[in-house]
């Protein structure tokens, strides 16, 4: 009798109890955390205000067009592009940046925000 209960219990799965699913939404909840503080909203974002901006002065017509995509800031070096001081300006012109398809570039509230946000993060 003892020996059957003993083999059951090595064969029979635990029973679920509310510890478990509090332990797995605790690690759910870290890992999603984990995951948005780790570059899940920005990835990149100089690449992806570059595009922004690029896309601003598609609006625009014949040799207006190419001039507002030479205006357009790069920055020739990759590492340079990736740093952390980089990537948060950049966070600010992706963030609030709102185009006047007119002239191929940002609205003038658009642009107070962004150099207010760039402000802040001096």
């Amino acid at each position: 009798m003892i020996a059957r209960a003993v083999r059951e219990r090595r064969t029979t799965a635990p029973r679920a109890t509310v510890v478990t699913p509090q332990r797995w939404w605790i690690a759910l909840t870290a890992a999603l955390a984990l995951a948005a503080c780790s570059g899940g909203s920005h990835p990149d974002t100089y690449a992806k205000g570059t595009h922004v901006l690029e896309a601003c002065c598609e609006h625009l017509q014949g040799g207006g067009r190419d001039k507002c995509l030479a205006d357009v800031p790069r920055v020739a070096d990759p590492g340079a592009a990736n740093t952390a001081t980089n990537q948060q300006t950049y966070t600010c012109i992706v963030d609030h940046f709102t185009c006047d398809p007119a002239t191929g570039h940002a609205t003038q509230p658009s642009a107070q925000a962004q150099y207010d946000c760039i402000e802040d993060l001096q």
